[in-house]
């Protein structure tokens, strides 16, 4: 170590700390460059893309039900028991008389007119 010659290689150049701090500020203070409009492009393709799809997918096509197919509904959802149903009906008795006459229809017949069962 002792044999290398003492020598400074590097030398700063004149004024060089003087004008450092105004070199400095002109870099800081330079205009940022434009930003990239590809990138803005695809934000806009990106959110009209969504709007769209939300649009379609809050869109009903189901077609509105009677009120008689919505009661029924409730009633097979075991929402709605019988005694329900008949509470919301003017006339109790003859909605029985109908559910009665509806069932006994789709039933067959216990004994034919012909047979005697006594």
């Amino acid at each position: 170590m002792q044999k290398i010659p003492k020598q400074q290689p590097f030398q700063v150049p004149e004024n060089y700390f003087e004008e450092l701090p105004e070199k400095i500020m002109a870099r800081t203070n330079r205009p940022k460059p434009s930003r990239n409009w590809t990138w803005a492009a695809a934000a806009v393709v990106l959110l009209g893309v969504g709007l769209w799809q939300a649009v379609e997918f809050n869109t009903s096509t189901s077609t509105p039900i009677t009120n008689e197919e919505e009661a029924l509904l409730y009633i097979e959802s075991e929402q709605w028991n019988a005694e329900d149903v008949l509470s919301l009906s003017d006339n109790p008795n003859e909605l029985l008389d109908q559910i009665i006459e509806e069932e006994l229809a789709k039933s067959e017949p216990l004994w034919t007119e012909e047979e005697t069962w006594f």
